[in-house]
């Protein structure tokens, strides 16, 4: 029995033995087919695809860099620079040459080494660990700015302390300046840096360096060529680079095929420094503008706001503090008054109103009583040539004296819409097509009425229109292009702050083109009677603008007050309009001054003292 169970047990055991054995040596045969085939196939990726693959990781490590270019400069008409670059120095932080095994440590490693150098070149602020966390998770493959704007003295030291740090270098770059600090500050406008987010070649770029663009003013409007809109001008056409990184990010070697930036064009403007400065000289202490154009083609001469503010100050960094400044000040600088503010024109509006009433039948020698005051209805207006109450006026003495009540009858009579069709073509209510931003102003008519004040127009509102008060509103530039209407034969040309933009080689890209925008709907003998008038305005011993006169100049001219605000917070508008031709070249003239005591007292001496000084001095 114990033999039979053994050989029992035996032969069982050696059967489960043998099953094993087949069933190990079957799975091992499968391993080795799959390792075949496997080994199959990387032979043939190999073979047949092995130099795509390798492009495939060559690819990944390579990064395509924007290289922004140095953005072209503004002047003046005479050439004076207004905007331009300056080269400087800054001090850069390279991670690849600076980085650790571990992010932490390579961030305190470029801490450490800015907190060490801006003691050396005596500078309390370098970069935070904040900002090199930021740089090397966003931007590892390219250098960082540690220190900007370096003084020849700052460089010395620099160099000195980074002898022993590693990944440190020095570099040239440019910076926006504005030479003429706050001279023509409105006009030229400020810059940033481009929001990369938005820009239309981001998906271009690994690492994106943003250009400068404009933010406001010229610097604004001259990003691109003027009507064409993809052709950079004050922008610079972008450069590249490709580096290659490591596993991590970090360039180690700059691939060859460079393509270096082309830098932007020059704008040149039609502003004449000289004018810009006198200007702006004359309205200090006020609060107001001044334009200055040539009659015979819209140019614009000089454009003064005031107060104003320093653009030098608003790169490479505006500060809070002087924003805020600007922000709360209760006398606006960062308006742009000349093309921007718009207020009632006053009595300046009375030339436009008298070829409104002579091209409808007004006889200009027919006399009208003036009592001192107008009624209309159950309103009174007082004539602002009160101390002539009693007198007779004709339109040329209505003129000179500038009587409300002879402009009030008159424009009463033939109606509004003979003023409004006057005041369409002298593009009262239109933007005037400058370069920059710009108010449209307001023009009156009854749908206005209607929807501002639930009211229909009535005669009262055509006996305020025609003197320059109710519901009308004008920028000083307007008032400009209308003065020189007055001195050209009646044309209202758009108005042109660039006059050329050119390459680098002194190639012209652009040229201004003269536009007329309209004409004046007036014979040459009716705007010969108001010119008449506005000549006696600045040039009879009773005219209201007689202030304006300069010796040894023809000068034409027509003042303005007009009244704002409620009767307990009442102000006064005061304003001037003026032309005169001077060596053959025709100019007009338009200031307002806030809170002034009249267009008479206040702004006509200063037309007088700016063609004085700019002809004669």
């Amino acid at each position: 029995m114990k033999n039979s169970r053994s050989r029992y047990r035996d032969g069982v055991d050696g059967g489960i033995l043998d099953d094993d054995r087949i069933r190990i040596l079957l799975l091992g045969l499968l391993f080795l087919g799959m390792f075949l085939v496997l080994l199959l196939r990387l032979y043939n990726l190999q073979l047949n695809h092995g130099e795509e693959h390798q492009d495939l990781i060559s690819g990944q490590s390579l990064r395509k860099v924007r290289i922004p270019g140095m953005r072209g400069a503004i002047y003046s008409s005479d050439g004076v620079l207004y905007a331009g670059n300056k080269t400087v120095y800054d001090l850069l932080f390279f991670p690849a040459e600076m980085r650790s095994k571990r992010r932490r440590q390579t961030v305190e490693n470029m801490y450490n080494a800015g907190k060490l150098l801006a003691a050396a070149m005596g500078r309390t602020e370098f970069p935070s660990e904040k900002k090199i966390s930021r740089h090397l998770y966003t931007s590892p493959g390219v250098p960082m700015t540690a220190f900007s704007n370096l003084t020849p003295r700052e460089v010395a030291l620099a160099l000195e302390c980074s002898r022993n740090i590693k990944g440190v270098d020095i570099q040239q770059s440019s910076l926006r300046i504005y030479p003429a600090g706050k001279s023509a500050s409105a006009i030229i406008g400020s810059v940033r840096k481009a929001d990369s987010s938005q820009a239309d070649d981001r998906e271009e770029f690994f690492y994106y360096n943003p250009d400068l663009v404009g933010r406001s003013g010229i610097e604004k409007a001259c990003d691109y060529v003027p009507q064409e809109k993809f052709v950079p001008a004050l922008r610079a056409y972008p450069g590249q680079s490709v580096i290659q990184v490591t596993n991590v990010g970090y360039a180690y070697r700059e691939m060859l095929g460079k393509r270096e930036p082309v830098h932007g064009k020059d704008v040149y403007l039609t502003i004449d420094s000289t004018a810009q400065q006198l200007a702006e000289k004359l309205l200090k202490g006020y609060v107001g503008a001044m334009v200055v154009i040539d009659a015979d083609n819209g140019d614009i001469i000089c454009s003064a706001t005031s107060p104003g503010y320093d653009l030098a100050k608003f790169f490479p960094r505006l500060e809070p503090e002087y924003y805020s400044s600007l922000r709360d000040d209760p006398a606006k600088p960062l308006l742009n008054r000349a093309f921007q503010a718009v207020y009632p024109p006053g009595s300046t509006l009375k030339p436009l109103i008298s070829l409104a009433m002579l091209e409808n039948g007004l006889v200009p020698d027919k006399k009208l009583y003036c009592p001192g005051e107008s009624t209309i209805g159950n309103a009174t207006i007082r004539c602002s040539a009160h101390r002539y109450a009693g007198a007779d006026m004709d339109l040329e003495t209505a003129l000179e004296k500038s009587c409300n009540t002879y402009m009030i009858e008159n424009a009463v009579a033939i109606g509004l819409e003979p003023l409004s069709e006057m005041l369409k073509a002298a593009g009262i209510g239109k933007k005037t097509g400058i370069e920059i931003n710009e108010s449209a102003g307001t023009f009156p008519s009854p749908a206005l009425k209607l929807q501002r004040y639930r009211f229909r127009w009535n005669r009262f509102d055509t006996a305020l229109l025609s003197i320059g008060q109710g519901i009308i509103g004008v920028t000083p530039l307007q008032m400009a292009l209308i003065a020189g209407a007055f001195a050209n034969g009646g044309i209202i040309y758009q108005p042109h702050l660039v006059s050329e933009i050119t390459d680098s080689a002194g190639v012209k890209l652009y040229r201004r083109k003269i536009v007329e925008k309209s004409r004046l709907p007036v014979s040459a003998k009716n705007l010969e009677l108001v010119k008449n008038g506005m000549f006696k305005v600045v040039n009879s011993p009773g005219g209201s603008g007689r202030k304006a006169a300069v010796e040894g100049l023809k000068l034409y001219g027509k003042t303005g007050t007009a009244e704002t605000g409620s009767a307990s917070s009442r102000r006064n508008i005061t304003h001037f309009i003026a032309f005169v031709e001077y060596n053959h070249r025709r100019y007009a003239a338009a200031v307002t001054i806030e809170d002034g005591v009249s267009g008479g007292r206040t702004c006509a001496p200063l037309v007088a003292a700016f063609f004085d000084n700019y002809f004669f001095q």
